[in-house]
């Protein structure tokens, strides 16, 4: 399903938690199109999902307050509501189990609002899935990134960004290792900086072909 159409199932989840009208600010032909494809169905004013369209507004709902989960929790991270946009979308493997596997089975989210339940959620799985699963998604330390690679930054842990961004090293930027044995020497546009090994732990970056870039 397109980005936009997931994104206005997300939408009018939220909008059934608050209460709220489920199709204001909707544009008609949006609506209509969810409507064709299963999704939800019209009563006079009215918008409910069908059973298709629940389940698919759960798994968003639910992948996107996991990963907001793991940018606050895990990273520390003030931007946790805007990264998790950008992943809720991603669906590779099993990641939705490995993450909340991972991060334990959270509740709910840091703003407070609860999280659907999964399978997994109702197994209790005790073995924590580890930083492995998220080769799924083609994610990695930038330490573990080999020299020649260019990388998209996922995100900057700590007291890192603050550092990092006035060089214009933010999540979604481009830049490409170097340099990984005598330390790390990344580059960005026509800039060279240098970091330890320790920080560059605590960036988590994509691995792209010169064909992504963008």
């Amino acid at each position: 399903m397109e980005r936009e159409l997931e994104d206005i199932m997300l939408e009018l989840w939220k909008r059934r938690e608050q209460k709220e009208s489920l199709g204001f600010g909707v544009s008609p032909e949006i609506l209509a199109v969810l409507k064709e494809k299963g999704l939800i169905n019209l009563s006079g004013e009215q918008i409910y999902f069908t059973e298709k369209g629940e389940e698919i507004a759960k798994m968003l709902v639910r992948r996107h307050r996991l990963w907001e989960v793991f940018f606050h929790d895990i990273l520390g991270m003030e931007e946790f509501n805007e990264i998790a946009g950008t992943f809720e979308h991603e669906s590779a493997g099993n990641i939705d189990q490995a993450l909340c596997d991972f991060l334990d089975h959270p509740q709910q989210c840091p703003d407070g609002r609860p999280i659907p339940r999964g399978q997994c959620c109702r197994k209790r799985m005790r073995r924590k899935a580890g930083w492995g699963f998220f080769q799924h998604m083609g994610i990695m330390r930038l330490c573990d990134v080999p020299k020649g690679k260019k990388v998209r930054i996922v995100c900057l842990r700590g007291k890192l960004f603050p550092k990092l961004s006035g060089y214009g090293i933010v999540p979604g930027s481009i830049i490409s290792v170097q340099e990984t044995l005598s330390g790390f020497i990344i580059k960005i546009d026509h800039s060279e900086i240098a970091l330890d090994r320790k920080s560059c732990a605590d960036i988590l970056v994509q691995v792209i072909a010169d064909s992504d870039e963008k």
